[in-house]
C-alpha cells in the first residue's frame, strides 16, 4: 500500500474520542462521521476532533475518502454501524446470521487499494489509564463483494470487541435492520 492511504478501522467504544484524539495527536488524519442534526453540537463536535486531526468527511461523502485515501491520507472510518438497507449488506455478527453491514467498506478498498488498519482505543483492564491497541495492517482484504467484504470486517470488528466488550457502545442498535420479513430484535 505504499503511496497509498490508510483506513484505520475504528470501532464504537466508549473511549473512541479519547482514542482518536490520541492517535490523532501523533499521526493527524481526516475522520468520517455524521454531522450532528444541532448545528451547534456539530460545530462544537467538529472543533474539538479538529485539535488533533486534519479534517472531517461527512459519511456519506465517498469520493472525498476515496480522494483522501489516493492521496496518501489517513482516514478514521468506523464499519459497526446500522445504515439501514439501502447501504447495508447482511452478514453474520458474533450469534446474529444477518447483522445489517456497511458495504461502505468494501467500497472504500476496492475504489483506493488503501490499506485497513483496525484500532482499539480501550481503558485498561486494570482500569488505571488507557491504551491504544493497533491490530496488524491489512494489506488485501477479499473485495470479491460487499458480502465478502462486509463479513471479513465483521470478524475483525468481534475481535475488537472482545477485547473489551464492556467498553463496547451495544446501545447503538446494532441490530435494528432485519432482512425483510425478520422479526425485530428491539
Amino acid at each position: 500500500a505504499q503511496g497509498l492511504g490508510f483506513i484505520l478501522v475504528g470501532i464504537h467504544f466508549l473511549t473512541l474520542e479519547f482514542g482518536a484524539r490520541m492517535f490523532g495527536m501523533h499521526n493527524p488524519g481526516i475522520g468520517v462521521y455524521r454531522p450532528n442534526d444541532n448545528p451547534l453540537l456539530d460545530w462544537l463536535q467538529t472543533w474539538g476532533r479538529l485539535r488533533s486531526n486534519k479534517s472531517m468527511l461527512d459519511r456519506k461523502d465517498l469520493k472525498g475518502m476515496v480522494k483522501a485515501l489516493k492521496s496518501g491520507e489517513l482516514i478514521w472510518y468506523a464499519p459497526d454501524h446500522d445504515y439501514g438497507p439501502r447501504a447495508s449488506v447482511f452478514v453474520p455478527l458474533f450469534a446474529v446470521d444477518q447483522a445489517a453491514t456497511t458495504s461502505g467498506t468494501w467500497m472504500l478498498a476496492r475504489m483506493s487499494k488503501a490499506c485497513i488498519i483496525p484500532f482499539v482505543p480501550r481503558r485498561k483492564p486494570d482500569g488505571k489509564g488507557y491504551e491504544l491497541i493497533i491490530l496488524p495492517a491489512e494489506y488485501s482484504p477479499p473485495l470479491e463483494s460487499a458480502e465478502a467484504t462486509a463479513a471479513w470486517m465483521n470478524k475483525i470488528v468481534e475481535q475488537c470487541i472482545m477485547m473489551a466488550p464492556e467498553q463496547y457502545m451495544w446501545l447503538h442498535r446494532r441490530f435494528k435492520t432485519r432482512p425483510e420479513g425478520v422479526a425485530s430484535r428491539y
